[in-house]
């Protein structure tokens, strides 16, 4: 999935010299980086994996005008508040363990020391509120918006697909306590959905549905059986799938302003963006029989084997609320006039950006999106594979 994410992003990278230097060279410095994450073995190799991409992160997106500076600057010093409380939670695990090393961590529980009775449970929490940090999980998704919006689109891209792999694979190759991630399931569900309900501008609505996202995912991981494992890896795909598919469509259609009426009316303009976007955004709400619909689906129903009642019925409601905001997307897209005249003529008349290698991409993008009900057992069975290699 890295190689995916990270791929797609390179194929976006246009002729700039700008961009055949110092990007592209701190691009791969953060996919080395998340490669580092997934095999690393001790909680240092960890942090200074974190700091290295964190560090390259801050450098993309302050790149441009003084909304990026802004942007960078608040990912950059939220970025560092959550890894010194990564680092003061593995300081108080390693030194009740006296090693660095995860292979050690079961010995944690069993130590009858009555300083670690507390030490472990807070040394576990601010691990997780760190790295909820860092996956834009609700309620510590203040950054996101704001670094979405101010960020080049390209960079959004980058840092909506390839970390959020790196760390969802650390949180399963530790085996960090589910329970501490009841609350942050509901809040990024509830946030994600009603967040996005008042935005006006394409990249701040899709840092909210990312939130949301999150918190499915998170979901199947808290449930904790093989199936529920196999549903999230196959949900973060098939998101990624549609993250590269929606920032494709932004990047060619050279948006303005990067506001949801600029879209007003497309169809009659570009129809087969607009068809793309409407069978995009069907799938972002999980209407069937899109690949988005049977990401949710399989969440959901290993919620209900492991009788989770109440996030079932939650996630549903908020699923619900949802796909309003989406719903009035394809609305703008195919019935919606030109409310605002001025701001569509410029972003259309704008030299085009499409080439083979985005037309490559949202055609990818859109064929798995469309035909992924035919065959969906073959993500099941290769990420079945993945989780026996891992336990």
């Amino acid at each position: 999935m890295v190689l995916i994410g990270s791929f797609a992003v390179f194929l976006l990278f246009g002729p700039k010299k700008e961009e055949q230097t110092d990007v592209p060279i701190l691009s791969l410095i953060i996919v080395f980086g998340v490669f580092c994450l997934i095999s690393s073995s001790n909680w240092l190799s960890i942090y200074l994996t974190i700091e290295l991409f964190t560090l390259c992160f801050f450098i993309l997106i302050a790149r441009g005008s003084g909304y990026s500076v802004e942007a960078g600057l608040k990912y950059f010093i939220l970025g560092a508040l959550s890894s010194g409380l990564f680092l003061f939670g593995c300081a108080l695990l390693c030194g009740i363990g006296a090693n660095i090393h995860f292979s050690h961590i079961e010995l944690l529980f069993n130590s009858k020391q009555v300083f670690s009775a507390v030490s472990i449970p807070i040394g576990y929490l601010l691990i997780i509120v760190a790295l909820f940090f860092k996956l834009s999980v609700a309620p510590f998704h203040m950054w996101v918006p704001d670094v979405y919006e101010g960020a080049p689109t390209k960079i959004v891209l980058l840092l909506a697909i390839v970390p959020k792999i790196g760390f969802f694979s650390l949180i399963i190759s530790i085996g960090l306590p589910v329970n501490f991630f009841f609350l942050g399931i509901l809040f990024s569900l509830f946030v994600g959905a009603l967040g996005a309900l008042n935005q006006t501008k394409i990249k701040r609505l899709l840092a909210y549905s990312g939130v949301g996202h999150m918190g499915f995912i998170l979901w199947g991981l808290e449930n904790g059986s093989f199936e529920s494992l196999q549903a999230s890896l196959v949900y973060l795909f098939i998101y990624i799938v549609m993250t590269i598919c929606a920032f494709s469509i932004i990047l060619s259609f050279n948006v303005y302003k990067n506001l949801l009426v600029e879209f007003s009316g497309l169809s009659r303009y570009l129809p087969f963006f607009s068809i793309t976007l409407g069978v995009l955004f069907f799938s972002i709400a999980g209407i069937p029989p899109f690949a988005g619909f049977f990401g949710k689906w399989f969440i959901l129903l290993s919620g209900i084997l492991s009788k989770s009642y109440f996030i079932f019925f939650f996630a549903v409601f908020c699923s619900v609320i949802a796909g309003v905001y989406y719903i009035r997307i394809i609305k703008i897209l195919f019935f919606q006039k030109n409310s605002f005249l001025l701001i569509t003529i410029k972003a259309l008349k704008k030299e085009s950006k499409l080439n083979f290698k985005k037309v490559f991409l949202i055609g990818f993008c859109f064929y798995f999106i469309l035909f992924f009900f035919l065959s969906p057992h073959f993500l099941f069975f290769f990420f079945s594979q993945i989780i026996f290699d891992l336990f």
